[in-house]
């Protein structure tokens, strides 16, 4: 429109604004999807695109389709923390009453398509990972480059995320954690087992205590205090024997 009503020399000029406003924008505002498993294989793909892909309760995939730098790492975040935030209301909303998962546990950043983070995308993961440990949420990376790994390294915070929770792939990444849930899900149930069957062994018992009074106790206690109270009996019955007599 420019060329055909402005001439040849400002037409290119707009378009090449428009472009250059088109990159920046788009830069500043990356795509980011939430990403499930394609049933029966191991690759992981945007779940508006593909309504079959399978999410795990307690668990977040997101991709993020762009280099994070100074102009867009806020947006990253706010993303992941909605992202974050709409599973946590998925899981109330679905399993409120049958004490089933109901918090988000691990939330993976895919990094695949991550050319390059400043010194502004370094601090953001940090504070990313410090606000979701501080609510028992483990934040995970997968498939970083090689230039991205270096700069987690050189500035730490590949340490305090924990390189244990760094994966080549987002399915290693994934398999890590549901094993971790399933790892504290079957030492919670062990826990209340243990507890039921202690109960079960142990269970409280009415006792009497020599001076009459009712209490609460173990069998333990029962049997002590049934002991003394055959010692008081036997005293009585001689001493009325001794006063027949």
């Amino acid at each position: 429109m420019g060329t055909l009503f402005l001439g040849v020399e400002l037409g290119l000029g707009i378009s090449v604004g428009i472009s250059l406003f088109l990159v920046i924008f788009e830069s500043a505002y990356p795509h980011t999807a939430i990403l499930g498993r394609l049933p029966g294989t191991t690759e992981y793909r945007n779940i508006k695109n593909y309504k079959q892909a399978e999410r795990y309760d307690g668990l977040v995939v997101v991709r993020i389709d762009a280099p994070i730098y100074f102009a867009n790492t806020q947006n990253v975040r706010e993303k992941v923390h909605k992202y974050e935030r709409q599973a946590r209301e998925a899981l109330l909303a679905n399993k409120k009453g049958q004490g089933s998962q109901t918090e988000v546990q691990f939330i993976i950043l895919e990094l695949s398509a991550v050319a390059h983070v400043d010194t502004s995308a370094l601090h953001i993961l940090q504070d990313m990972n410090k606000n979701f440990l501080h609510r028992n949420i483990q934040l995970c990376l997968s498939n970083p480059n090689s230039q991205v790994m270096q700069r987690l390294v050189s500035s730490r915070i590949a340490d305090e995320i924990g390189r244990d929770n760094i994966f080549v792939s987002t399915h290693d990444a994934v398999d890590h954690c549901l094993a971790e849930m399933d790892s504290e899900e079957m030492s919670r149930h062990d826990s209340v087992l243990s507890s039921t069957l202690l109960e079960d062994r142990f269970p409280l018992a009415l006792t009497v205590s020599t001076d009459g009074q009712a209490a609460v106790g173990s069998p333990m206690n029962l049997s002590t205090n049934s002991s003394d109270l055959s010692e008081t009996r036997d005293i009585e019955a001689a001493e009325a024997l001794k006063s027949d007599e």
